[in-house]
């Protein structure tokens, strides 16, 4: 019986426990990979935690399903290894939670990750809660000690209309390394950006909300991120500080262009904007402090669209190119 742990996050693979608990409690977080993006981060703790036995995983997907959204066991992960350590360390068989017993400490440790030490956290800010409202007396109590909630059910009727529908080839983002596609926003908005103060920032926002331009796919608790190179490389790794140095350089050419192409200010407004393309630009390449609010401004805005771009990556995992045609 062979036994093969994997880290769900980078690939890092090993035979031993210890080592993946050692590779998962490093100071420097490793980057997460395509495969990875569409689970939370507890969803991956866990499958990290558990093992292949003889090229199967131990856990089911449908186990850790709830946890879609959740990240608080990993908040907890010291915690966690406190509890796991002590059922390591003694040979223990009996779950410290809620005492059911298992005849293998690997299915007790199962046990743990998936069900009790989540619930266990559930109870802790539950009880928070109750101590909050209690001691603040907002709300009131039913005779069982729960929170009365009122909640209003609507009911709708959903009409369904069936029809043929002829489905056009999903769209795919462009390539990092290329332009933006910009055509949707309007002269107005266009100018708008350009009178404004974060004019870097204001056009990148603009420029996300075209679905076609979702090629970045970042993390802010990361330090790198993943970037769509081309329908042969799919996505690729990048530090995320090069990811916003790319960036501002791309919207540096897009401000410098609409500035030209600009015919709704006068023209000592598309001068003055014109300069501080540039003096932003220059700033942000060598003041350092400048530098590290820019990346963090950045970071985030490409955070916010995260979700977004991972739906259009499953676009281009299902892409198919056929040898025959040519591409």
């Amino acid at each position: 019986m062979s036994t093969t742990y994997l880290c769900k996050k980078c690939n890092f693979n090993t035979g031993h426990y210890t080592d993946l608990k050692k590779h998962l409690c490093k100071k420097k977080q490793c980057s997460k990979n395509l495969e990875s993006i569409g689970y939370s981060d507890d969803q991956l703790f866990i499958l990290s935690l558990l093992p292949y036995i003889n090229n199967k995983h131990i856990v089911e997907s449908q186990e850790i399903e709830y946890l879609r959204d959740s990240s608080e066991i990993l908040k907890n992960k010291d915690k966690l290894f406190n509890v796991l350590e002590n059922v390591d360390k003694n040979k223990i068989k009996k779950c410290c939670f809620c005492n059911l017993e298992f005849s293998k400490i690997i299915d007790l440790r199962k046990h743990i990750l998936i069900s009790c030490f989540h619930k266990e956290l559930e109870k802790e800010k539950e009880n928070k809660i109750i101590e909050t409202i209690i001691n603040g007396n907002n709300n009131l109590l039913n005779s069982n000690g729960n929170i009365i909630n009122n909640t209003t059910i609507n009911t709708t009727q959903n009409i369904t209309n069936i029809y043929l529908e002829v489905k056009t080839p999903a769209p795919t983002p462009i390539p990092f390394d290329e332009d933006w596609d910009i055509s949707n926003i309007d002269n107005k908005t266009r100018t708008s950006v350009l009178m404004s103060k974060f004019m870097y920032t204001t056009l990148l926002e603009e420029i996300l909300k075209n679905e076609l331009n979702l090629n970045v796919i970042i993390d802010k608790n990361n330090d790198v991120g993943i970037v769509y190179k081309n329908d042969i490389d799919k996505y690729i790794n990048m530090k995320s500080k090069d990811i916003v140095s790319n960036t501002m350089d791309k919207l540096n050419k897009h401000l410098n262009e609409l500035n030209k192409a600009d015919n709704l200010c006068f023209e000592s407004v598309i001068d003055f904007s014109r300069k501080m393309i540039r003096k932003k630009h220059i700033d942000f390449i060598k003041d350092p402090n400048i530098n590290n609010g820019v990346n963090y401004c950045v970071t985030n805005i490409y955070s916010d669209k995260k979700n977004d771009a991972i739906k259009m990556s499953e676009n281009v995992k299902n892409k198919i190119i056929d040898p025959k045609k040519g591409y």
